[in-house]
């Protein structure tokens, strides 16, 4: 099982880290020319009121392609306990930007998949961004359109406008550098307070700033006349995220040990689900929001409402009829979209093309050819540790180890490979004592079946409940933790049968 909420966090605190560090920076060139660099800042991250990482920020001046800029490097540790195993995510990055607050250049680099690295540049309205992953590239390119700002320059408007008093209010969209997208954010000043630190009393100003990503996220912040952020909290569904200002040794301090899996299983009431069932029916509740938004409707899985908030879920696992399947390679040009390669999914390196005719061994009949890849990734993975982030379908294969993530790029690479089209789900699966959130993979072979490596389940059982979101790997895979950020601590499940 994979720790989705990880890598939820994981993008939810770029966001934020983003936002208040280059914004400090970039007001000071505006206002203070006589500022000195270099400078340093400490943050402190906690979860739950547990330590769980730290945020460090250096930030100078330097020149790039001939222009005055500000070089703003974050390096982002977090650590977390899941399944007795203990995930350390990191994140650097150095962003480049100019007079006007917009990022011109920027790389970063993570340990979500061994080794990954994405950098970009925006030239003349559009984002030119290169993803290398096992050595392999993957070019992507965006549009900016007209009076989008940056991360930081909506605090940064305020503050030059002299506009950062209580009531003050301010919409905008800005390119996420994390996501690769833009985003619409609204900011507003709540109020006027005193905040300490060190013993010392600060006037600050609270402000609330609403994102319009992953279902929506509001973050608080603390920050003084000067564009100092002092504090911020962000609201994960009752699990607060908070960075406090600090100072090197005390960011850099023991980190605790939270076991975020536990904290975030949904225990159900009712009937215990049975093992390979192939039924589930259950009451299920969403105690804030629309359940049709976030529980996804298809052949197997149906929803009937009787409220917004509420409703009868009915699961019933697939039936394949093995000799009217199609033979590969499949081609229509509706499913062309999930026979292609990807950053996290390679179908088009030879070593997964390889692999997968090794394993087929001449089979062409669509079904027997998924049963025998998802046997094979079930054996071969032997090493089922819990990761952190996304390893790829190519590490996956030099390396034979991971969790229900890695199970699911392999065994859609190599199914893609072949001519037979695949993709991702994402939800809530039960194991043990609940349900955790997880990843499967889906293959067409006349119809789309769903099945499950990670548990050795040819065909999923029914006991797998699949959430909105994307049918599609980007080269982030945030859109897959949407599902997961708006039922975090929200659902209620009580199974009937």
């Amino acid at each position: 099982m994979k720790l989705f909420q990880i890598i939820t966090l994981y993008f939810i605190m770029l966001f934020t880290i983003s936002s208040i560090c280059v914004a400090v920076e970039s007001e000071k060139v505006e206002t203070d020319k006589d500022l000195k660099y270099p400078q340093e800042h400490w943050h402190n991250l906690t979860m739950m009121g547990m330590k769980i990482g730290y945020v460090h920020q250096f930030i100078d001046k330097t020149v790039y392609q001939g222009e005055e800029m500000l070089r703003t490097k974050t390096d982002m540790v977090m650590q977390f306990k899941g399944a007795g195993n203990e995930i350390r995510v990191e994140n650097n990055r150095i962003e480049y930007s100019d007079a006007k607050f917009m990022p011109r250049y920027f790389v970063m680099t993570s340990n979500e998949s061994g080794e990954k690295r994405v950098e970009g540049k925006i030239i003349d309205g559009v984002a030119y961004i290169t993803t290398t992953l096992n050595g392999e590239e993957t070019e992507a390119e965006v549009a900016i359109p007209p009076n989008t700002i940056s991360d930081a320059a909506a605090i940064d408007n305020l503050l030059s406008q002299n506009r950062l008093k209580a009531g003050e209010h301010l919409a905008y969209q800005t390119f996420n550098l994390d996501i690769q997208e833009i985003v619409n954010c609204e900011l507003s000043v709540i109020e006027e307070s005193k905040l300490s630190y060190q013993s010392e009393d600060k006037q600050v100003y609270v402000i609330d700033t609403k994102v319009d990503m992953l279902g929506g996220i509001t973050i608080r912040l603390w920050v003084d006349r000067e564009g100092i952020t002092y504090k911020f909290i962000t609201e994960m569904s009752g699990l607060s995220v908070v960075a406090v200002k600090t100072d090197r040794k005390t960011a850099l301090g023991e980190i605790e040990e939270l076991d975020i899996m536990l904290q975030t299983r949904i225990i159900p009431s009712g009937k215990n689900p049975r093992k390979g069932a192939n039924q589930f029916i259950a009451k299920i509740q969403h105690v804030e929001g629309s359940l049709k938004e976030i529980i996804m409707s298809n052949d197997q899985q149906t929803l009937k409402l009787d409220t917004e908030m509420a409703g009868t879920l009915q699961i019933e696992m697939a039936e394949v009829d093995e000799e009217n399947c199609p033979e590969l390679p499949i081609q229509s040009p509706e499913l062309e979209k999930y026979l292609s390669s990807t950053v996290f999914v390679e179908s088009d390196h030879p070593d997964i093309h390889a692999q997968a005719l090794r394993i087929l061994d001449g089979e062409t009949n669509s079904w027997r050819a998924a049963k025998k890849l998802s046997r094979w990734v079930y054996k071969s993975i032997d090493e089922k540790g819990l990761s952190g982030g996304f390893s790829s379908s190519l590490t996956t294969l030099r390396t034979l180890s991971g969790d229900c993530t890695e199970h699911t790029v392999l065994l859609i690479a190599l199914a893609r490979s072949v001519g037979m089209p695949a993709r991702i789900c994402a939800g809530l699966v039960y194991a043990r004592d609940a349900f955790y959130y997880h990843f499967w993979p889906e293959v067409y072979v006349g119809e789309w079946v769903q099945m499950d490596p990670t548990f050795g389940q040819v065909i999923a059982d029914a006991n797998h409940i699949l959430l909105q979101g994307g049918m599609l790997e980007s080269g982030t895979m945030v859109e897959y933790t949407e599902g997961v950020f708006r039922t975090l601590n929200k659902l209620e499940i009580d199974i009937v049968e």
